[in-house]
């Protein structure tokens, strides 16, 4: 039995490990390039006309703070929609975290920043908060977090990525770029902040076999593909090896009088 359980282990020791992430995968390579880094506490110019420090926002909580504009015609509210929808499943708004859409666009204003709050169904939650900022202190958050955006003039647009990022004490938990897969990866950095462990994640161009599976959804983990065939040369290993040596031993030849 001692030899069956060192094959096992020795077979385990030398089976390839599960699928990890592609190393040239740029946006999630982006997004932990993000983690740890500390952010101003700027003051903001709030939708309902008050003012208020990014600290005292987070009331104590991590704070989601994604960047948009109000005129924008491409991700912005999509991203705004994916955050809002994402809470909603997994819930914790509040109790768990608290929410800041920070407009990167100079001449949104109050009123403008409260039709946004009202077109998304927000206007009466008082745990997401719409502002802007000086240019000087916007240009200071967004340096810290790699954001780009620039004005054209010929659209009347900005071009800018998407970003979304998770503060607690000033300092970045979590990011989220604006990607194909972006809702998904939304509801797993939710479930963190509520405090769920999450062992894994599913990278853009990993190989289809993982070891766990995690659904965002539901907070779930079960065992996935990829552990079942780490396993399996091990188990088929410990099988041909008892089926060898309990054969040996059943047939050890016994003496005349009957013993081994």
């Amino acid at each position: 039995m001692r030899v069956a359980f060192a094959i096992l282990l020795l077979l385990l020791a030398t089976a390839a490990p599960c699928a990890t992430p592609d190393p040239g995968v740029s946006a999630q390579r982006q997004e932990g390039r993000l983690v740890g880094r500390s952010i101003p506490d700027i003051p903001l110019r709030l939708a309902d006309g008050s003012s208020a420090r990014l600290s005292a926002l987070a009331n104590g909580k991590p704070l989601l703070v994604a960047f948009f504009y109000r005129r924008c015609t491409g991700i912005c509210t999509p991203f705004l929609q994916w955050l809002r929808d994402s809470a909603r499943e997994v819930g914790g708004l509040g109790s768990d975290y608290r929410v800041l859409a920070l407009s990167f666009d100079q001449t949104d204003t109050a009123a403008e920043l409260r039709a946004q709050a009202e077109a998304m169904g927000m206007a009466a939650d008082p745990d997401w908060k719409f502002a802007t900022t000086s240019r000087e202190d916007l240009a200071r958050v967004t340096g810290a977090l790699d954001f780009w955006y620039r004005y054209d003039a010929a659209s009347g647009q900005y071009d800018h990525g998407a970003l979304l990022v998770a503060l607690d004490d000033g300092r970045v938990l979590g990011a989220i770029t604006g990607t194909p897969d972006s809702a998904r990866r939304l509801r797993e950095l939710l479930w963190t902040l509520r405090g769920r462990f999450i062992p894994s994640y599913r990278a853009e161009g990993e190989a289809p076999l993982a070891c766990f599976a995690f659904d965002p959804k539901t907070g779930a983990m079960r065992i996935d593909w990829g552990m079942l065939l780490l396993a399996a040369p091990g188990a088929a290993a410990l099988a041909c090896a008892l089926g060898v040596f309990g054969g040996v031993r059943g047939g050890v030849p016994r003496g005349r009088n009957g013993s081994a």
